[in-house]
């Protein structure tokens, strides 16, 4: 173990004791020049050499500093990072902010940065509408990693200089640089937008369109640049133009094709369509704040605003359906569509309720009338339980709602006042229905 401290102070050799708690080498530690340890068993030298002098970088040596990393920045953006040093990068950026000079270095790669995204777009407002989205698509994807590559060399700004001036970290400054150099281009937003809504448009139409990862891209490129510094973008150039036009689409299509179909052509076509959105909005990697806002616009113009109609039309509306004894599936396809609008169902209720009364009443007006003799009656009243009773737990999915109507309307054929019927018999018979 190193016992003695000999310390050369000014020429003269000076020798301490390491038991002596280091009293003497701290009144004598400022004059030191140099501090040799000699190991005594093994008479071996080791030499300390003093620290070097702080000295503070001036001006010019910081723009000297940032020229290298500003070259650096541009070596980066132009794909040749393989040939720089990211140690010496950010020993150099740290040296910066240490000495203070980071409003140098901060506004240095926002100008850089500045200056690349203006050179970008000037080459993407020439680029023909065909290929935009894809040179919009990979501009951004060179862009991101350019950002991050910096944000690495910066990492020590990032965590200082900053939050200590209130700054914007480097990596939401560039998403911030991007999105008011590029996309608010007036050369680049409206037509990539025009550009989405019509590829958009054209599935909705059954024709081939491009790639949706190119759709995708962008529209995720949007959502980004708007979580970065707070602003509206997506919701500003294509939520609200989006909602809009599928409203427009859909209002019209509706009208169009109920016009020259029957109702279960219909409803089949409806399903399609919500389903097709659906897909649709997952492989576009939309948020949940357009997913709702579109499912409740398709519900609005498919099923709610012609609720109404498809249970009336003749022929073929659910009330026509509830004739036929075959058409349980087609009941049940309707009530499966109307459900999404949980208000419309009372529609399918109403008019089961209605039939039930109509038949019901038919069964009275035979018994008062004396064509029907009350066995004959309560036959009819059976068969109405059984039929009725497929309706509702095979087209309504045994609804309690529904249930109870069928119940309620059941028995009000079975009044004893319309009719007359041996009170035995009635009885049997209502026992049957509320059972």
């Amino acid at each position: 173990k190193v016992r003695y401290i000999i310390v050369r102070i000014s020429a003269r050799t000076y020798s301490f004791d390491l038991s002596d708690r280091g009293r003497s080498w701290k009144a004598q530690k400022r004059k030191v020049a140099s501090v040799t340890l000699v190991n005594m068993s093994e008479k071996k030298r080791f030499t300390i050499k003093p620290f070097r002098s702080y000295q503070q970088m001036d001006a010019g040596g910081a723009r000297q500093v940032w020229d290298s990393l500003g070259k650096a920045i541009d070596e980066i953006h132009n794909r040749n990072a393989s040939l720089l040093s990211f140690e010496e990068l950010y020993r150099n950026a740290y040296n910066l902010v240490l000495h203070k000079h980071g409003d140098l270095l901060y506004e240095g790669v926002s100008d850089k940065m500045s200056s690349q995204l203006l050179e970008m777009v000037k080459k993407l407002s020439e680029v023909a509408d065909s290929s935009l989205l894809e040179e919009v698509s990979r501009s951004w994807s060179e862009h991101q990693i350019t950002v991050k590559m910096v944000c690495d060399i910066l990492m020590y700004m990032d965590r200082t200089y900053v939050p200590q001036n209130r700054r914007r970290p480097v990596y939401q400054l560039g998403l911030h640089l991007f999105r008011v150099t590029v996309w608010e281009h007036p050369r680049i937003q409206s037509r990539v937008t025009e550009l989405l809504l019509n590829a958009i448009a054209a599935e909705r139409a059954g024709m081939i369109t491009d790639d949706r990862s190119l759709l995708k891209s962008n529209l995720g490129m949007l959502l980004e640049l708007g979580a970065a510094d707070n602003s509206n973008v997506y919701e500003r150039d294509f939520e609200g133009i989006f909602l809009g036009t599928t409203q427009e689409f859909y209002r019209l299509e509706s009208l169009s094709y109920l016009s020259r179909n029957t109702a279960s052509d219909y409803v089949v076509k409806a399903r399609n369509r919500i389903e097709e959105e659906k897909s649709r909005a997952a492989a576009l990697g939309l948020p949940p704040s357009t997913e709702g806002p579109l499912q409740n616009i398709i519900e609005t113009e498919i099923i709610d605003r012609h609720a109404k109609v498809l249970v009336d039309m003749e022929n073929s509306g659910f009330a026509s359906l509830l004739r036929d004894e075959s058409k349980i599936d087609e009941l049940r396809d309707m009530y499966d569509l109307f459900v999404r609008v949980p208000s419309s169902v009372d529609f399918l209720r109403d008019a089961l309720s209605d039939r039930i009364k109509t038949d019901g009443k038919a069964l009275v007006a035979d018994q008062e009338r004396g064509a029907a003799d009350p066995p004959a009656f309560v036959r009819g009243v059976l068969a109405m339980r059984r039929r009725y009773g497929d309706v509702v737990s095979k087209a309504f999915r045994e609804e309690k709602r529904v249930c109870l109507r069928e119940k309620k309307y059941l028995l009000f054929c079975c009044e004893v006042r319309k009719i007359r019927l041996d009170l035995s018999k009635l009885t049997a018979v209502v026992f049957f229905v509320v059972e």
